[in-house]
């Protein structure tokens, strides 16, 4: 036996109760200790019958109550799995889609690598892109000179933007 269970057991201090603990045991609810109250937890009816009630003020209220966490639940949820997908991108891993002009996906399956011949070609636009050229244009002087996407495509000026970001 260890020395925390061989000591004596304090009496416990009597569970304060709330102003509706009455109706609680009246309709017959288990109760139980949470910090320091009576509490209840069920009702013999089952949890179906333990809908809310929106013709009170009091029940509208707790329905209010219970939608604003469900919708913060669901945004907190939202917010972490966005910040993972930025984590996972700013650590070079594959966030799943289409792998960004330039790098495939490695044979791990998680991490991004660099695509060689595709690197040339965003070294070419990004020059030039700082020479002044516009995005059209840039994306013309790519087809010029027989450089496609990976589709065998011209560049459009929208790949031409996220490739020089």
């Amino acid at each position: 036996m260890s020395a925390a269970s061989s000591a004596p057991a304090t009496p416990a201090a009597p569970l304060l109760t709330t102003p509706l603990n009455a109706l609680h045991i009246e309709l017959g609810a288990r109760m139980v200790p949470f910090a320091g109250y009576s509490m209840p937890v069920q009702y013999p009816a089952g949890l179906m019958a333990e809908h809310v009630h929106t013709r009170t003020a009091a029940g509208r209220m707790t329905l209010f109550i219970l939608m604003t966490v469900a919708q913060w639940e669901r945004e907190a949820i939202g917010e972490r799995t966005a910040t993972a997908m930025q984590h996972k991108a700013a650590s070079g891993e594959y966030t799943g889609g289409e792998p960004p002009f330039g790098y495939r996906v490695a044979d791990d399956g998680v991490r991004l690598v660099r695509v060689e011949a595709e690197q040339a070609v965003l070294a070419i636009a990004r020059e030039l892109r700082s020479a002044g050229l516009s995005l059209r244009t840039v994306a013309r002087e790519l087809d010029a000179r027989g450089i496609r996407s990976r589709v065998a495509r011209p560049f459009s000026p929208a790949q031409i933007r996220r490739m020089v970001a």
